[in-house]
């Protein structure tokens, strides 16, 4: 009787690494923290990453998935004409040669807002206002509108700039192809008894698609109200200047492009140290320092629109800021001051002195961001910044030591 031989049973194959697989090697990646070093630092680990790092369908769902773009660093007048300073932690904070700016003449701009990775810039001498991209370093260049220059106005009194893209599902912080569009805001003063000393706003928008000024909207302002208190809050798809001299707000509809004023919350502060912000479901709300000397505190409120159109602010919340700051002693109210609010991540930055701190509005958590000696102006600075992963960059060009 004859009998078979067995072959030998081959093995079973052994299972591919997690990692071996793109599409989970992606979903991985799309849950990095949005700050540029780490998305960089996955780049580096070998070719197949740095491939899938820096695909572009891969950047758009990062950005999708992250929604708001990370604060990566803030520009001021502290240093030089205008100077970069990088929030990022050591050894990935940015150069501030980097994002540096010194065209002839810049000494003289007066910067008016910074959004959606663009800073707007007046330059009142040369009649013209001049738009940056500070990671492109495209810069482009505007006249003041026409009709401003026929009435005698010189100065762009204050402004915005914010993207103007339309495809579904975009997310600001990579907006450097996108169009744009410029608020111009500019007013003065009738010096007429018959008037009462009336005070007229202007307002124009620039679009970057079509080139042109559209034509000036105007607002009666109280008298004395030309000064304004900051850069601008949008909220939805409307741009909001707080009045320095009373109690009034300058509210302008991007969409209806009128020009209105409202006003703050009865009773709240007046003043610098307080800011138009974004409330919870998407509405406007107010928050200013208020308090005792020696116990400031935050307090915010919400505008409610009842069903016949009548705004009413509601007091939503009141904390003692040395709590929301995490400090064991209590705080001079003349030493702390509120410098700018962020609507595309929601937060407040605050002076202590010495100290700059980052406020995240929900759900109140602050941050030390570094020391400054100086009273300056602060524009905070946040972008989808990929230049370290894309551009293939050395690692050593993002370290400062």
């Amino acid at each position: 009787m004859s009998h078979r031989r067995r072959r030998p049973s081959s093995p079973p194959p052994v299972p591919a690494h997690p990692l071996e697989d793109d599409d989970l090697l992606h979903e991985i990646m799309l849950r990095l923290p949005p700050q540029p070093p780490y998305l960089m630092r996955a780049s580096i680990v070998s070719k197949r990453w740095r491939r899938l790092a820096t695909d572009p369908k891969f950047l758009r769902r990062f950005r999708l998935h992250h929604r708001r773009p990370p604060l990566i660093g803030f520009f001021s007048h502290e240093v030089g004409p205008f100077y970069f300073r990088s929030t990022l932690d050591p050894p990935y904070r940015i150069p501030p040669l980097r994002f540096s700016l010194r065209p002839d003449g810049s000494e003289g701009w007066t910067c008016l807002d910074c959004r959606h990775g663009r800073i707007l810039f007046d330059d009142w001498l040369r009649g013209q206002i001049i738009v940056w991209d500070p990671i492109t370093d495209d810069r482009r260049i505007v006249p003041h509108p026409l009709q401003f220059r026929d009435s005698g106005i010189v100065q762009i009194h204050s402004g915005a700039v914010l993207c103007a893209a339309r495809d579904q599902g975009h997310v600001h912080g990579a907006c450097h192809s996108s169009p744009f569009k410029v608020v111009a805001l500019s007013s003065y003063q009738q010096d007429d008894e018959a008037v009462n000393d009336e005070a007229i706003a202007f307002a124009s928008v620039y679009s970057s698609e079509t080139g042109i000024w559209s034509d000036v909207v105007s607002a009666k302002i109280p008298p004395r109200g030309i000064d304004y208190a900051g850069p601008s809050t949008l909220v939805g798809n409307t741009l909001h200047w707080l009045l320095t001299m009373n109690s009034s707000v300058l509210e302008f509809d991007l969409e209806a492009r009128r020009l209105v004023v409202t006003k703050r919350p009865p009773g709240a502060p007046h003043g610098a140290n307080a800011r138009i912000i974004q409330a919870e479901d998407g509405g406007v709300a107010f928050a200013a320092l208020s308090g005792p000397r020696n116990q400031p505190c935050l307090q915010m409120w919400d505008r409610e629109i009842d069903s016949h159109g009548v705004a009413t602010w509601v007091l939503r919340k009141t904390v003692e800021l040395h709590k929301i700051l995490g400090l064991e002693s209590r705080i001079e109210k003349d030493r702390s001051s509120i410098l700018h609010y962020l609507e595309d991540i929601h937060a407040m930055f605050l002076r202590v002195h010495p100290y700059v701190y980052m406020v995240q509005l929900e759900p109140m958590q602050s941050k030390e961001l570094f020391k400054t000696s100086h009273n300056c102006m602060y524009h905070p600075f946040t972008s989808f910044w990929t230049e370290g992963v894309c551009s293939g960059l050395k690692q050593k060009q993002l370290i400062t030591r």
